[in-house]
C-alpha cells in the first residue's frame, strides 16, 4: 500500500518520509515493496520528519549553535518501584566506553544530574524506562525528605516534556533507547511527545523506539549503531547498517530491530582519531 506505488521512483539511497497522523506509528523500516520481498531498509536509509518546514528550520539553525564535543550517557536509573534493566546499564557502559565518557548509571542517574549537563553536549543517550503515553523518561529520584518511606512526586524523577522544553538542547543527536520513546499525542502535525520536545528544544536529530523494546536485542543494535557512528557514518547510515546486521543474526525478529526510527536531520558526530583507534582495539579513551 505504501511502498509499491513509489518503489520505482526511489533512486536515491535515502528516503525521507513525512507521515500523516497515525502513520507515525508505522515501522517503515519493516515494510517492503510486496509480500516476500526484501525490506525497504535493506536497500534504503530511512528518516522521518514532522514536516518539510521543521527540517528547514533545523538545517537553518546557526552553525555554532550545536555542540561539537561532549556526551551525556544515562543507563538503568535506579527507580525502586520499577523493574531494573541490567542490559540498559551494560548498554550505557558500552556507549560510554565507545565515546569516551563515564556514564551516569543507577543511583547516579538522577534527574538533577541530567538537567545540569543536558545543555552542554553533542550527544545524549538514554537507556532507561520510558512512559507509554508520551515517552517521558524515569530517572533516579532527586534526594528529598522521606524518600525512603514515601513515593517521591513525579517531578522528582520523571524527565518530562516540560523539563526538556525549558532547557536549550544543543545536541546534534539524542538517542532515546527507551520503551515507547516515540509515543505521544497524535495531532495533525505529528506525535507530540518527549521526542518532539527534544527537537523543539534544539536537538538536530532524535532516535526513538515505537514500542516496548527487548533489553538484550537493543543492547546489540546500539553496539553496532555506535560502532558505525564512531567510524564516521551518519546517524541514518549507522542505523541502516545496524538493522542489516540484526537481520543476519539470531536477533532478527521484527520486534528486535524495526522499532527504531530516526527523526529530524541526518548528522555526523566528531570523534578524535584516538577514540576511533580505541574502537578497533577495544581500549578505553579519556573524555574530551
Amino acid at each position: 500500500m505504501f511502498i509499491a506505488p513509489v518503489y520505482d521512483l526511489l533512486d536515491e539511497p535515502e528516503v525521507i518520509i513525512v507521515p500523516d497522523r497515525r502513520l507515525y506509528k508505522v515501522p517503515f523500516a519493516a515494510l517492503s515493496e510486496k509480500e516476500g520481498a526484501e525490506y525497504l531498509s535493506e536497500t534504503h536509509k530511512i528518516r522521518i520528519i514532522p514536516s518539510l518546514t521543521t527540517l528547514k528550520n533545523i538545517q537553518d539553525s546557526p552553525e555554532d549553535y550545536h555542540s561539537n564535543t561532549g556526551a551525556l550517557v544515562i543507563g538503568n536509573p535506579k527507580v525502586n518501584w520499577l523493574q531494573s534493566l541490567p542490559a540498559a546499564r551494560k548498554e550505557a557502559e558500552m556507549v560510554g566506553q565507545l565515546v569516551g565518557v563515564p556514564p551516569l548509571v543507577e543511583e547516579k542517574a538522577t534527574k538533577q544530574a541530567v538537567l545540569e549537563r543536558i545543555s552542554s553536549v553533542s550527544l545524549i543517550h538514554f537507556a532507561a524506562h520510558g512512559n507509554a503515553e508520551r515517552g517521558e523518561i524515569a530517572l533516579s529520584p532527586n534526594p528529598c525528605p522521606n524518600s525512603q518511606t514515601a513515593l517521591p512526586p513525579k517531578e522528582a524523577y520523571m524527565l518530562t516534556m516540560a523539563d526538556v522544553s525549558r532547557v536549550k538542547v544543543r545536541a546534534k543527536l539524542v538517542v532515546l533507547s527507551c520503551c515507547h520513546s516515540g509515543s505521544g499525542e497524535i495531532r495533525a502535525e505529528g506525535v507530540i511527545g518527549i521526542a518532539r520536545a527534544f527537537l523543539g528544544s534544539g536537538a538536530r536529530s532524535v532516535l526513538v523506539a515505537l514500542w516496548a523494546i527487548p533489553d538484550s536485542a537493543t543492547e546489540q543494535l546500539m553496539s553496532r549503531f555506535y560502532e558505525h557512528l564512531i567510524e564516521g557514518g551518519s546517524a541514518s547510515e549507522s542505523l541502516h547498517q545496524a538493522m542489516k546486521w540484526m537481520r543476519k543474526n539470531p536477533l532478527n525478529k521484527i520486534s528486535d530491530w524495526a522499532s527504531f526510527t530516526l527523526i529530524g536531520d541526518d548528522v555526523r558526530l566528531e570523534f578524535d582519531n584516538q577514540r576511533q583507534d580505541s574502537v578497533r582495539t577495544g581500549k578505553k579513551t579519556p573524555i574530551e
